[in-house]
């Protein structure tokens, strides 16, 4: 009997352990939710406001309004030595990342297709990553294949911060037009990763727009705590620390 009780027991621990765990994540599931919601509204708003031709006491109108609501997104924030708390470093999710993020209110946000070496992706951008007139700014493209490049060479077990990157503008990238992103490892010695990768328009995949190279270096645990002191005690590798 004792030992029926004990069982019966470290069952009921057990149950209420999985619901607290399924609490958590349902919890953080419906913040992430939210934040992506809200990051799909802010992006809407920012093309919205670069593209608006409003009277200027419309446009000082919603400045008032903007400045209401950045006061209640005060209310309560982090560091910017703090990592997010709908962001996980182990699973490569950050939410408000400025090339992968649903948070993010100028990402496209891309999302990335791995498949082996390579990595893929799809996106539109619009007037808020202009540079000259009707194309988008070569700053923009360098983000993206920096952000492709480190995600090819984590998809082969070899994540990394970068070292170099060249960035070679071939043709000027249009906006409104949807484009494709892809990257593939070239080599791996060491704690280094070499990776090539390239921005297209969707419908001329072969046809590069911008043309880029670059190198990944693999972090060793002294490396990570003098770079990212505010990471030491929090559990992450190495190899987490890759964007």
């Amino acid at each position: 009997m004792a030992t029926w009780n004990v069982f019966l027991r470290g069952g009921a621990v057990d149950r209420e352990h999985e619901r607290g765990v399924d609490e958590a994540t349902d919890e953080l599931a419906d913040r992430r939710a939210a934040v992506a919601e809200l990051g799909a509204e802010l992006r809407a708003l920012v093309e919205t406001a670069v593209r608006s031709e409003v009277a200027p006491d419309e446009l000082r109108h919603v400045a008032k309004e903007a400045r209401r609501l950045t006061d209640r997104l005060g209310e309560r924030q982090r560091a910017v030595t703090e990592v997010a708390t709908v962001d996980d470093l182990a699973s490569r999710v950050r939410m408000y990342n400025p090339v992968i993020g649903d948070g993010h209110p100028v990402a496209p946000p891309i999302d990335f297709i791995h498949d082996g070496d390579e990595v893929t992706g799809h996106f539109t951008l619009g007037a808020m990553h202009e540079g000259p007139p009707f194309c988008s700014h070569g700053g923009m493209s360098a983000l993206f294949l920096d952000q492709a490049l480190g995600h090819a060479a984590a998809t082969v077990g070899a994540p990394g911060v970068t070292t170099d990157l060249q960035v070679r503008y071939v043709r000027p990238v249009p906006l409104g037009v949807p484009l494709r992103i892809w990257s593939k490892v070239t080599e791996v010695s060491g704690n280094r990763t070499w990776v090539k990768g390239m921005i297209t328009t969707a419908a001329e995949p072969d046809t590069a727009l911008v043309e880029s190279e670059g190198r990944f270096m693999r972090l060793s645990r002294a490396q990570l705590e003098r770079i990212f002191p505010d990471l030491v005690g929090k559990r992450v590798s190495p190899g987490s620390v890759h964007d």
